[in-house]
């Protein structure tokens, strides 16, 4: 049975979610074997796509090392039930480590980035693509 429309906000959610402690294993678990993580846009030189073992990888040996939480907050969410996809607008403060800013100021790294992800998902619930 395809997911419902209250079925992808809850998958959206789950998935801003996974940000907030930068957990590796709550992103993957959201997501179906072959899922691919992509980066865009391509004017900015994104790395290539990622599968779930190479994103979880990033996540653990890039990411966490430098920041310890980045709460990812939806401004919107729309819902497209017939496609199973999930369009979301959001803000993200990333909070970075102290050793990664060293001897800088926490202002020059403070910033709130703006994002926009499309999930894909499939007839399980599961997230197939990542955009």
């Amino acid at each position: 049975m395809s997911p419902t429309s209250s079925d992808l906000q809850q998958i959206a959610g789950a998935f801003l979610h996974a940000f907030k402690d930068l957990s590796a294993k709550g992103h993957i678990a959201l997501r179906a074997p072959a899922c691919m993580q992509i980066f865009a846009p391509s004017s900015l030189n994104p790395p290539s796509p990622k599968s779930n073992d190479v994103f979880g990888a990033h996540i653990e040996n890039n990411v966490r090392p430098v920041m310890d939480h980045f709460p990812v907050t939806a401004k919107e969410i729309h819902v497209n039930e017939t496609g199973r996809q999930v369009t979301i607008r959001a803000n993200g403060k990333p909070g970075f480590k102290e050793e990664a800013i060293g001897d800088s100021s926490r202002e020059e790294w403070d910033y709130t980035g703006e994002y926009i992800f499309i999930l894909d998902v499939d007839e399980d619930g599961k997230i197939v693509r990542v955009l």
